[in-house]
C-alpha cells in the first residue's frame, strides 16, 4: 500500500513539474508566436504607425498649441477578441510624447476609455454636502479638435496544406471641425499555418 503511495506522490510530483509556469522578456517572447494578434503584433503595428504619422506632413506643419484628440470607435472585424485599446492607447501616447498632441478622457468611442469621474465630479454641483466652492465650474472642459478612428480585418485564405492569415490595421486621424482626413495608415501582418490552426 506505502508503495502505491510512494508511486502516486511521485507521479504527482512529475506532472507538476511538467506545467510549471516562467516568464519571459518581451523580446524572448517573439519566438512563441500565435495565430492570432498578440502583444508583438500590437507593438509592432503602433510603431510603424506612429513613425508614419510623424513622417507626415501634417505633423511636420502644426506649430502653436496642441492640438486636443479623442479616440473615437475601432471596429475589430476579426474571428477572435483584440483590445483596440492597447493599440489606441499605445499610438495616442507616442503621439503625446510629441508635445503638438493632448488626449481627452472626457469623450471617447469603442478604441478609448472615458473616465467617468469627469462626469460625476460634476454631479457634485447638485450635492448640498458638498462645499460648493470646491466644485469645477461649468464651461471648464475642452472639446478634442481630433478624431482617431480605425478598424482591424482579418482574411484567411487557405495556400495547399498551410492557410495564410492577413491581419490589416487600417487607422483615420480626422479634422473635426471640418470633418476632412488629415491622415490615415494602413499596416499589414501576415501569418501562415497549418491548415488545422484556426485564428479565433
Amino acid at each position: 500500500m506505502k508503495k502505491l503511495l510512494y508511486i502516486a506522490l511521485f507521479a504527482l510530483f512529475l506532472v507538476g513539474c511538467s506545467n510549471q509556469v516562467t516568464y519571459l522578456n518581451n523580446a524572448d517572447s517573439s519566438e512563441l508566436t500565435s495565430v492570432g494578434i498578440d502583444f508583438h503584433d500590437i507593438e509592432s503595428t503602433a510603431r510603424k504607425s506612429v513613425q508614419n504619422l510623424l513622417d507626415s506632413s501634417y505633423v511636420q506643419n502644426l506649430d502653436g498649441k496642441p492640438k486636443i484628440l479623442a479616440i473615437s470607435d475601432v471596429v475589430n472585424d476579426t474571428m477572435q477578441r483584440v483590445d483596440t485599446q492597447e493599440l489606441t492607447l499605445k499610438i495616442a501616447r507616442a503621439m503625446r510624447n510629441t508635445g503638438k498632441f493632448q488626449l481627452t478622457s472626457a469623450i471617447s468611442g469603442s478604441g478609448g476609455m472615458t473616465d467617468d469621474m469627469i462626469k460625476r465630479s460634476r454631479g457634485l454641483r447638485q450635492d448640498k454636502e458638498v462645499n460648493q466652492k470646491t466644485t469645477i465650474e461649468e464651461g471648464n472642459l475642452i472639446a478634442p479638435e481630433l478624431s482617431l478612428s480605425g478598424k482591424i480585418v482579418q482574411k484567411n485564405t487557405a495556400v495547399g496544406k498551410k492557410q495564410r492569415i492577413d491581419y490589416s490595421f487600417i487607422l483615420v486621424l480626422t479634422d473635426l471641425k471640418t470633418g476632412l482626413v488629415v491622415w490615415d495608415d494602413d499596416s499589414h501582418i501576415i501569418k501562415v499555418t497549418g491548415n488545422k490552426n484556426v485564428a479565433w
